[in-house]
């Protein structure tokens, strides 16, 4: 098998500011690291030839060379005949098991730990729903009760909706793709906030459509900017994340709704609105409108698709999420869904059920839990590096740091050899953007953030990050 080949141009691009003070082969090879152990550059994809790397990178040939070897040494790539320098799978590189064995703390993942009362609902499930097992087990759409449940969900939240408006799906990211693939084709175009969710963004671009980009800073949105894209850019999906957005954790301005979803609309647009993160509040706990309930025509309603999960509220292993769209196009996801898979899993909708009739529970424990992890970064952040600003937000999971330069490929390898993992700003973008922010999630526990921000100090001032810092402060004049 031909592995697939990496541009020279596309890694250069995809590696950012990898530069630093260090040796010149170690900082390529932790930083072409970095993209492998999270997915960037998949495994079994082959690495550029040497000399159009060095030349495009600005470097000797022996520096990639020497970069490469250490890269296979390390584990993370290995030599395949015909093909050269290939990404390998690294046993020892995936899943949080790993990460607790090895002591590292993994920040590249924004979801909480599993809801505490997970092993109840699991044993009521069990009294109450025994006959769940005596069912084929197969269901492209969803159980009729659970259906209910969410379309309840969404009426309680000020949007009126019905059953036959729900597919329920294997998780939110499942269905963002499902949509993207049922709604575009190769050439089309799509919309996107910038930075958002990387995931969505591949979503996208695997359907072969053109990517737009909506800006989203972490001070605010630029309704003016923001409109005026939309309308050049006439979309046919826009996917946008509009409350406790990730990863910046800010929320659109309510008076900006309305307003672009009728642009959106106007032109033929759907818009895929991601309310995973939506009902996570810090502090006290309140019901979230949802963004399809600030359309003001009703067919305006209708082109908003809107998908949701239990996979940041309760537990990432419960792979239960949902669609929220017109009868007519569940119909029309529920045909493409059968090419890719034959449902979301019985007893895990059983117990999204079970968790759903406990869900605003479930959310004052998360809001409270989510509250306190946040002030425990902010105070972390405050005294290792005050050089960083860090936005307030009022929910979500992750903030949008601003380090004060263009570091976050450096703080990120430097993280990781002191044992944090975590995802540079330039993933959330289009590449070569976004170095001078990072996604911190508070999602983790209150020890483990504080231990991950004393860590990156460290691992900071090691690479001579306090140096660098100095100088990149000074104006050139």
């Amino acid at each position: 098998m031909i592995a697939q080949r990496l541009s020279a141009r596309r890694l250069v691009q995809l590696l950012g500011e990898w530069r630093g003070d260090g040796h010149s082969y170690l900082e390529l090879s932790d930083s072409i690291a970095l993209l492998a152990r999270d997915g960037t550059v998949p495994v079994g994809t082959a690495l550029p030839a040497e000399r159009p790397l060095s030349e495009a990178l600005g470097v000797s040939r022996t520096t990639v060379s020497a970069s490469y070897r250490r890269l296979r040494e390390s584990g993370f790539a290995h030599s395949r005949q015909g093909s050269g320098t290939v990404i390998r799978a690294r046993g020892d590189g995936a899943g949080a098991a790993s990460d607790a064995a090895s002591g590292d703390i993994d920040l590249t993942t924004a979801c909480p730990a599993p809801w505490r009362g997970l092993r109840e609902l699991t044993a009521r499930a069990f009294a109450e729903h025994a006959d769940t097992f005596d069912e084929l087990g197969f269901d492209t759409i969803g159980r009729q009760d659970l259906r209910v449940a969410i379309a309840d969900r969404y009426a309680a939240r000020g949007l009126p909706t019905s059953p036959e408006q729900i597919m329920v799906t294997l998780g939110a990211q499942h269905a963002n793709y499902l949509v993207a693939r049922t709604l575009l084709g190769r050439g089309d175009r799509s919309l996107i906030e910038s930075p958002s969710y990387p995931n969505a963004r591949e979503a996208l671009r695997a359907t072969g459509a053109l990517v737009a980009e909506l800006p989203v800073a972490s001070a605010g949105y630029d309704a003016p900017a923001i409109l005026d894209i939309a309308r050049r850019t006439s979309p046919r999906l826009a996917y946008l994340i509009p409350d406790h957005h990730n990863p910046t954790g800010q929320s659109m301005p309510e008076e900006l709704r309305a307003e672009l979803i009728a642009t959106l609309t106007a032109q033929g647009a759907h818009i895929l609105a991601d309310e995973t993160t939506a009902e996570l509040t810090l502090g006290a706990p309140a019901l979230v409108r949802p963004f399809a309930a600030a359309a003001e025509l009703p067919h305006q309603r209708d082109a908003v698709i809107t998908v949701g999960s239990l996979g940041k509220s309760v537990w990432g292993g419960l792979r239960v999420g949902w669609i929220r769209a017109a009868p007519e196009l569940i119909a029309r996801l529920e045909i493409s869904r059968r090419i890719g898979d034959l449902g979301t899993g019985a007893w895990e909708q059983v117990i999204a059920l079970c968790a759903l009739e406990r869900y605003d529970e479930i959310l004052a424990e998360r809001a409270i839990e989510h509250a306190a992890q946040y002030r425990t970064l902010a105070e972390q952040v405050a005294a290792q590096f005050p050089e960083w600003r860090l936005p307030q937000v009022a929910g979500g999971v992750s903030t949008w740091v601003d380090l004060g330069g263009h570091h976050s490929t450096r703080l990120a390898r430097a993280g990781a050899r002191s044992g944090v993992r975590i995802a540079p700003g330039p993933r959330f973008g289009s590449p070569g953007v976004f170095e001078r922010f990072i996604r911190f999630p508070f999602s983790a526990p209150s020890d483990d953030l504080r231990e991950a921000v004393r860590r990156l100090r460290l691992g900071w001032e090691s690479d001579g990050g306090a140096a660098r810092l100095e100088l990149a402060d000074v104006a050139v004049i």
